[in-house]
């Protein structure tokens, strides 16, 4: 094959890639390196936790994806402006080019519907010309503060709040299967079960495969 076919082809390739955003915690950054392979740093300024803010996209499974994540991160990490996360976030956003699809994935840390809503109600104010999806979240394998119980009525909220927004590029997605926290499902089909087999000791966070699972039940349909 030529060379002027495969920079063709690489063209086309690189043409039908959709580009997404995925905002999130932990949680999203462990998909950042367990499943693109992104190193995440450390951030002074919130406490050193790990942080992931990608100038540059990974390419998955026909996506050109870039994260805004950090550990222990909620609406209100991104709200204050001061920082760094919240500042990756905007930068991001504001360079992403128009129809970029933007996965929120907040509330596992703070399961405030309200105000994690007024979060994403105000990106999709500010950043028009992209297309913005709630993301239900997924469960935990061990009860702790966090319960699936609590999850669930999360995502029933936010359900509820998206839906009653008005703004035409704030969609609510869910990944589980009827509502259940610990059924990731695409298509009704379940590709992971949430339980102590799947997670780390803490039941909080998956393992790579369930980071895998979820990233494509994701972007499935988007």
């Amino acid at each position: 094959m030529s060379i002027s076919k495969i920079l063709l082809f690489a063209l086309i390739a690189l043409a039908s890639t959709k580009n997404v955003v995925l905002i999130g915690d932990s949680r999203s950054v462990g998909i950042g390196n367990q499943v693109l392979g992104f190193n995440s740093g450390k951030s002074s300024k919130v406490g050193g936790r790990p942080m992931i803010i990608s100038s540059a996209a990974k390419i998955f499974n026909g996506h050109s994806v870039k994260v805004v994540a950090q550990s222990g991160s909620h609406f209100g990490t991104f709200v204050n402006t001061a920082n760094s996360v919240s500042v990756g976030a905007t930068k991001v956003l504001g360079s992403s080019p128009s129809g970029t699809a933007v996965l929120l994935w907040l509330g596992v840390n703070n399961l405030n519907a309200d105000a994690t809503a007024s979060y994403y109600k105000s990106l999709a104010n500010k950043f028009k010309k992209l297309k913005f999806y709630a993301i239900s979240v997924t469960g935990v394998s061990v009860k702790s503060t966090r319960s699936n119980d609590k999850i669930k009525a999360f995502n029933e909220k936010m359900k509820t709040l998206v839906k009653n927004s008005g703004l035409p590029n704030l969609k609510y997605k869910s990944i589980l299967l009827n509502d259940d926290p610990t059924k990731v499902a695409i298509k009704d089909k379940v590709v992971l079960t949430i339980d102590v087999s799947t997670t780390d000791a803490k039941g909080l966070h998956y393992k790579t495969e369930g980071s895998k699972a979820i990233l494509n039940a994701m972007l499935s349909g988007i």
